[in-house]
């Protein structure tokens, strides 16, 4: 192919996401300095109850940072940045997405999006951590974890990947550059997905995976979250759980926002918003939509997360057949609004330690 560049393989296989590229002779494991603050050991969920649970991070997991859909490649490898907006807690703010490039078992390099395969396997990490895993590496969030592990766990969830389709997740999040940028054009994060993917040699990206060490160290935001303790509990299993991609990010973002959850006390949302602040393709006829969110509001109910909803929308004066906008507003499961008041409670017991 006309574009396409063909690199050297390297030894060294740990990717120091600050130039987001290979680096030969980089830090192992052992080299960084280690350490468990006690604001990790708060983000830990090790009781038997809590088997089940994660937890959501602030401000990151609402970065609408995936890709969902098909691509369109220039040249068949190379693919744009996006470009989107989205609010969080009533603050806008813009993100810029700059794809990853890997080298496929061809030797090509070609371009990815993060997408709902890397959004599987962060959270599936990110659940390591709350399992007891985590580790501070040099101050950045970090967990260790096999290969051979992270596949079980995905598919323990109804998520079948091979090895080398969990390896080139390692390395898409590890590529994969976002710049987010607050209303008045300052600059919130500049930073890959993960800081650092690390395994020991390529040989070892080429075994079982079963015995290999891995380790990652996460985002800038995800260790803010944690030192800060902004994170909170979310039904792990459920959410993983999804078929559609809708129903796991509107999930997420009602746990971790919507703390007054009760019959009595509805949550509402708008299409445009649902569309803008999960990167969703905005269709040609804004119904189909609307279809797609119904049919996530229909698997939430089937998950007990939602008891009801309704849907109110907005027509064009002149045209009333032509839909502008639509108003949800949902009505939550009791179950849902038991895993919320336990999630209250779990953050109320966080802000009371002294640290």
């Amino acid at each position: 192919m006309a574009n396409t560049v063909k690199r050297k393989k390297k030894v060294q296989v740990e990717l120091s996401t600050d130039q987001s590229t290979e680096v030969e002779g980089a830090k192992n494991l052992d080299d960084y300095d280690q350490s468990r603050p006690m604001q990790l050991t708060l983000f830990e969920l090790l009781l038997p109850q809590e088997r089940g649970l994660s937890n959501t991070i602030e401000l990151y997991d609402f970065i609408p940072k995936y890709h969902w859909g098909k691509v369109e490649r220039i040249g068949g490898e190379f693919l744009r940045a996006l470009e989107r907006e989205f609010e969080c807690r009533g603050q806008k703010y813009k993100v810029k997405i700059r794809p990853a490039s890997i080298e496929d078992k061809d030797g090509m390099e070609r371009y990815y999006y993060p997408s709902k395969r890397e959004e599987l396997v962060e959270d599936a990490l990110r659940k390591f951590i709350a399992e007891g895993q985590g580790v501070f590496l040099d101050d950045a969030a970090g967990v260790t974890f096999s290969l051979y592990q992270l596949q079980e766990e995905l598919r323990r969830n109804g998520h079948s990947y091979n090895k080398q389709e969990i390896k080139d997740a390692l390395l898409i999040c590890a590529r994969t550059n976002i710049t987010v940028t607050s209303e008045d054009g300052s600059a919130v994060l500049v930073s890959n997905l993960f800081e650092t993917v690390g395994l020991q040699t390529r040989e070892s990206w080429k075994g079982t995976g079963q015995k290999t060490r891995a380790f990652v160290r996460f985002n800038a935001l995800v260790s803010k979250s944690i030192q800060s303790r902004t994170f909170r509990q979310i039904n792990y299993e459920k959410v993983m759980s999804y078929k559609t991609v809708i129903a796991r990010q509107l999930h997420k973002r009602m746990s971790h926002h919507y703390i007054q959850a009760s019959i009595s006390n509805p949550y509402h949302i708008l299409l445009s918003t649902i569309i803008r602040d999960l990167g969703l393709t905005l269709y040609d006829r804004l119904r189909d939509n609307l279809r797609d969110v119904q049919i996530a509001l229909d698997e939430m109910k089937l998950k007990d997360v939602l008891l009801s909803y309704k849907i109110e929308k907005v027509l064009e004066n002149s045209k009333r057949s032509k839909l502008l906008n639509a108003k949800f507003i949902l009505i939550p499961n009791p179950m849902f609004a038991g895993e919320v008041t336990r999630a209250n409670k779990r953050i109320a017991e966080i802000k009371n330690v002294g640290i």
